[in-house]
């Protein structure tokens, strides 16, 4: 199972397979800790349908846990480590967890939740030392492993699916099988997703409980070094890739702002020439910020289409993307894009509507133990939509014009926020915007623009005027705020609910 690592520290013995820039793993060092958590997992005899849970901020020791899961063939539940006590106890309930891997930043949440549920199995990972004084019941990951011998493990495991949990923005998250992963063995995976051996080290910046981030590990699998870092900073991330001579990397929207945002000099310092390959995912990219990414790093960009539910639906590559600016692409073969009206009509191609998709699998999308959120999302059987609104030229090109629970209707218009965005992200000195819906008394509701300001004498009166210029009247907003940093999650996604908080 793990004979790409063994072959691997055999052809590089001195090369770093696994680091977070604090802690690394040499190859051999990793072949051994994975055969070692296979065994460690065997010996925890959780029931078929139960699950392990990761709570762990990103270091070697969670990436070391989601690698014991898919080598082990045991189903993984990934979560964030903002979740509170009570979020943590619905999902250790709903996802059948078994045993549970925390931090010392998670770890007094977790304990409340698994004595509450009746989990006893867990492990505390990401320690300054084994000595370290733990909770009651709570075991320190690495002596664990330690306790089992490394050596071949001659059974061929399932590649288990991964459940992720949705950002729970109203009410619980919601779970979702990432479909990717369904079946098959390690190895049908990894060949599923070939690697070049030589292809240099792979950096990953997000959170590992998000499928974008999370499916880096594969890469790790196939031989190729991984850098996971611990949490986003824009100068150590270039820092890294400099000094490591980083060949690919994923990224959200968010960190290219952050990147963009520092000084010239300051970016200027760093030498990114390595990058061959860089996609992004999570969010809509503005597309200036894009076009400026692409003139830095050069056309290495490739942009991602999909959800958690449904993996990956569409790709654009840098120099596409320049021939269709704004667009996330083309489907892969196994969907096909359909724009309907609200009546589930379809309608004919550039006209704009409700975004569904034709899985050519038959599957759809599924949410975890929630039978009428997976009938919604469907226009009829393996027909779903994962909430958008957009269009679809006469070349294929998706483009995606906001979404449909964001739509705000002011006096019986309709006025989708992703698109105002984007002309505000034009106006000079707007560094960040965000469009949310308020009630008004006569119109029914009004767009209020949140705009994080690049200069200081940006006015409200000045925003308005621009984007008269290239915005139809009602969709004009009437009411700027300016704001110092927009809410956003770690994936790069606009908190509208928390900036709608932010109006009374």
């Amino acid at each position: 199972m793990t004979r790409i690592l063994r072959s691997t520290a055999v052809d590089r013995p001195t090369q770093v397979a696994l680091s977070d820039l604090k802690g690394s793993l040499g190859w051999a060092e990793l072949a051994d800790l994975c055969e070692r958590s296979v065994r460690a997992i065997d010996s925890l005899e959780l029931s078929s349908s139960s699950r392990i849970a990761v709570v762990m901020r990103n270091s070697v020791d969670a990436a070391l846990v989601f690698l014991m899961a898919r080598y082990s063939g045991v189903e993984l539940t990934a979560l964030s480590y903002h979740l509170t006590p009570i979020e943590l106890e619905y999902v250790f309930t709903d996802a059948r967890v078994g045993a549970v891997f925390c931090d010392p930043t998670t770890v007094e949440s977790v304990v409340v939740a698994a004595t509450k549920v009746g989990i006893t199995s867990v492990f505390l990972g990401d320690v300054a030392t084994d000595t370290e004084t733990l909770p009651q019941g709570v075991r320190s990951f690495r002596p664990w492993l330690n306790q089992f011998p490394s050596g071949p493990i001659d059974l061929m495991r399932r590649a288990a699916a991964n459940l992720l949990y949705t950002s729970g923005t109203t009410g619980f998250p919601k779970g979702v099988l990432t479909p990717q992963n369904l079946s098959g063995s390690v190895d049908e995976y990894i060949a599923a997703y070939p690697e070049p051996r030589d292809a240099g080290p792979f950096l990953t910046v997000g959170p590992l409980y998000h499928a974008g981030p999370l499916g880096s590990l594969r890469r790790l699998t196939a031989g190729r070094p991984l850098i996971v870092m611990r949490h986003f900073d824009p100068v150590e991330a270039l820092r890294a890739i400099e000094e490591h001579g980083v060949t690919g990397a994923t990224f959200v929207p968010t960190h290219f702002l952050r990147l963009l945002q520092l000084d010239e000099t300051e970016r200027m310092k760093f030498d990114v020439s390595s990058l061959q390959f860089v996609d992004h995912t999570g969010s809509w990219c503005p597309p200036e910020v894009k076009r400026r990414m692409i003139e830095w790093f050069g056309p290495v960009l490739e942009e991602r289409y999909g959800g958690t539910e449904s993996g990956t639906i569409c790709t654009i590559d840098s120099l596409e993307w320049l021939d269709h600016p704004g667009s996330v692409g083309r489907c892969s073969p196994r969907f096909t894009a359909l724009v309907v009206d609200d009546d589930g009509n379809n309608l004919p191609r550039g006209s704009t509507g409700r975004l569904f998709f034709d899985d050519a699998t038959g599957r759809g999308v599924v949410y975890q133990n929630d039978p009428e959120k997976t009938a919604a999302a469907h226009l009829r059987p393996g027909v779903f939509t994962l909430g958008d609104i957009g269009h679809v030229d006469d070349d294929g090109y998706v483009f995606i014009t906001g979404r449909s629970a964001d739509l705000i209707v002011s006096g019986g218009v309709n006025l989708y926020p992703a698109e105002i965005e984007r002309v505000l992200l034009q106006v000079p000195g707007v560094a960040d915007a965000a469009v949310v819906g308020a009630v008004d008394e006569e119109m029914g509701e009004r767009a209020v623009a949140f705009i994080v300001p690049s200069v200081d004498d940006l006015s409200a009166a000045f925003v308005i005027d621009e984007a008269k210029k290239s915005l139809a009247g009602p969709k004009v907003p009437r009411d700027v705020r300016f704001i110092a940093e927009l809410p956003r999650n770690p994936m790069g996604k606009i908190d509208r609910k928390q900036l709608k908080g932010r109006q009374r």
